[in-house]
């Protein structure tokens, strides 16, 4: 963790000391920045859940890292590396009146490729996304036996935004809802759990 604060740091170093020349109007290809955001899950279970379960979907919040590649006019490819702390589970109510739950993908490391198709306006720049989402599981060890990890997924997300642009650096507040394919249950009590999940992000970019 402290390693990834580090690299947040770097990567906001260009807002703080603007550098760019002024004599040189030729936009730069790639540029870097990080986002941060909330999540909210919305985990399906298609009908199939024990009578003795409810699922329980609720605010999460994510953090990241991520890059944007011209690639023409309207069309860059922008890769990101968020980590996501996510807030789902599912509570069981035992025979014995005890209470248990399973936790759903707590916390997982999102790898994104996403397509973005951008109109450039000068200052305010709609857009629209796509790609692949390849969320890793990052679970702490089971405590006992009777608690169950998350396997990992892969999910197409689609998203919407605006880009403005700054003196320094640009601001884009983005909407994403991720489709998770695979499903990621783990638990034998429980026949199959889709992991999707929308998220309201704030991207800085240099």
């Amino acid at each position: 963790m402290k390693k990834f604060v580090f690299v947040l740091g770097l990567l906001f170093s260009p807002f703080v000391v603007y550098t760019q020349s002024v004599t040189n109007n030729i936009e730069k290809p790639l540029k870097f920045g990080f986002n941060l955001g909330i999540n909210q899950s919305n985990v399906l279970d298609n009908g199939n859940l024990p009578n003795n379960a409810s699922l329980s979907n609720n605010l999460g919040f994510r953090l990241g890292i991520l890059a944007d590649y011209k690639v023409a006019k309207i069309f860059l490819i922008s890769p990101k590396a968020e980590l996501s702390y996510n807030n789902c589970q599912i509570d069981f109510t035992n025979s014995d009146g005890s209470k248990s739950q399973y936790e759903v993908m707590p916390k997982s490391l999102d790898l994104m490729s996403h397509f973005v198709f951008k109109k450039n306006n000068e200052k305010s720049s709609p857009y629209f996304l796509f790609g692949p989402n390849v969320k890793i599981p990052i679970s702490k060890r089971p405590k006992d036996q009777s608690s169950y990890s998350t396997s990992a997924d892969f999910a197409i997300d689609f998203g919407i935004g605006i880009e403005r642009a700054f003196a320094n650096f640009n601001f884009s507040p983005e909407l994403r809802y991720s489709f998770g394919l695979r499903n990621v249950n783990q638990n034998p009590m429980i026949q199959s759990l889709k992991f999707h999940n929308i998220s309201l992000v704030l991207n800085f970019i240099e």
